[in-house]
């Protein structure tokens, strides 16, 4: 689960959460697993620099990709869209993807993941 509002652009150093990343998703990404990216209350402070963006693709080990069951990306709100726009041609593997899943409540998030499987932050 990330929470794409705690990033912060200037804040955060952009190597050490992707170090991050790789380290919590080890265990996992060996096997299916899911993710879920939470957008609410996010805005331009919280943006990834292009080339930090295009990096997150470079760095990432390749059995992940082919292991995540299903990214939900919840609470997409407008400059998420747009960013997103702006973005398209480093985001393109990702359109079209069935495992790329647009989630704007929590019942929806249930529709894919039980509650009791969520271990959501409170």
């Amino acid at each position: 689960y990330y929470i794409a509002r705690r990033y912060k652009i200037g804040e955060t150093n952009g190597d050490l959460l992707i170090y991050h990343v790789i380290l919590t998703l080890k265990p996992f990404c060996h096997k299916p697993f899911e993710l879920v990216v939470d957008f609410t209350h996010t805005c331009s402070d919280n943006r990834f620099r292009t080339e930090f963006l295009q990096k997150w693709f470079v760095v990432l080990p390749q059995v992940a990709y082919e292991n995540i069951h299903g990214a939900y990306l919840y609470n997409c709100n407008s400059w998420v869209r747009e960013y997103t726009k702006f973005h398209d041609r480093i985001l393109m593997p990702l359109k079209g993807n069935r495992k790329l899943v647009f989630i704007d409540t929590p019942s929806r998030l249930n529709d894919f993941i039980s509650p009791d499987q969520q271990k959501l932050p409170g």
